[in-house]
């Protein structure tokens, strides 16, 4: 079996994964941590960087006690590096080549242009690109007054290229354990490509998306960004800026779908090998039945709210 943990308004990305392993389940962390029981089983934790800074310590409980009884176990929440702490240390490493701060820090940015984001979440921009200092204090004002805390704020270097005028795109690739799985493209006239538009791309715009996805050129690149962060599961974007790519985001618990139909062909069958070799890699991941089930023991912090503990382990979760 193989067990996928979200958070519970957040599992519907992997019902095509799903419906094609037979074994793969999809947990929510609130019913995972209400049993005092679990089976033997692959469990990957994805989702960490909506959890607060409680649920994200119960996690990487629940993470250790699993790893300790043998389990197979992707992704620990307690090590793995969220949004501006793997972009920070990309940059000390010489990977990515652009700035990022902590909104805390606005008065430390010199680089510009910039924008601004949230830490976690994955809702896109929250602005345009800032050209100057007096741009980016104006809507980082703006997003906190609209309630955005600054403690999730993020300022970002603008680091993008169009592949051709006016024309973006973001390349992934997926991490599924050891395996590498090269992403079709996403094609944008924004800046910050982020859903893809129908009809900006060409057929040989789409030969070369399926180029990517065949070969996986970015595969030993992916891998390092992966190992940097400590993620064993998950999707990296990014972009080739003079043809070096940078990193913008690991997103682990990418929507994963099927596209049936596309005004170009190729387009399809390139979206057809990705998941195909998806379904592979997360069923080769699958642990056979068998063996004592795992007893769970409560993280030690709730031995002082046990009674509310038992009668709602999932009470301190946002649905």
């Amino acid at each position: 079996m193989i067990y996928f943990l979200s958070t519970a308004s957040h599992n519907y990305t992997h019902k095509s994964i799903a419906a094609g392993v037979p074994s793969f389940r999809m947990l929510s962390y609130p019913l995972a941590l209400a049993r005092g029981r679990l089976e033997r089983a692959t469990y990957i934790f994805s989702d960490y960087d909506r959890l607060s800074f409680w649920q994200l310590e119960l996690a990487a409980h629940l993470y250790r006690q699993l790893a300790a009884a043998g389990c197979r176990v992707l992704n620990d929440p307690g090590r793995a590096l969220q949004r501006l702490s793997l972009l920070r240390r990309l940059t000390r490493e010489g990977v990515n080549s652009f700035q990022a701060w902590p909104a805390a820090d606005a008065a430390t940015v010199d680089r510009f242009p910039v924008f601004l984001r949230t830490q976690a979440a994955h809702r896109g921009v929250l602005s345009d690109l800032l050209q100057t200092r007096e741009a980016m204090m104006a809507a980082l004002d703006g997003v906190l007054d609209e309630g955005y805390p600054l403690r999730d704020l993020m300022i970002v270097e603008y680091c993008a290229q169009p592949v051709r005028d006016d024309l973006y795109r973001k390349l992934s690739v997926y991490r599924v354990g050891d395996v590498l799985i090269a992403s079709p493209c996403v094609h944008e006239r924004h800046w910050a490509a982020k859903y893809g538009e129908i009809g900006v791309a060409d057929q040989a715009l789409y030969d070369d998306d399926y180029r990517i996805v065949r070969d996986n050129p970015y595969g030993d690149y992916a891998r390092r960004i992966f190992d940097l962060a400590s993620i064993e599961y998950g999707r990296v974007d990014f972009g080739l800026v003079n043809g070096r790519p940078e990193t913008y985001e690991i997103n682990s618990n990418p929507a994963i779908c099927q596209t049936h139909e596309h005004p170009f062909p190729i387009r399809v069958e390139a979206a057809k090998l990705c998941h195909d070799r998806l379904l592979g890699a997360v069923a080769a991941l699958d642990t056979p039945k068998g063996g004592q089930p795992i007893s769970i023991t409560p993280h030690p912090s709730t031995a002082t709210h046990q009674r509310r503990w038992r009668l709602a382990p999932g009470y301190q979760w946002m649905p």
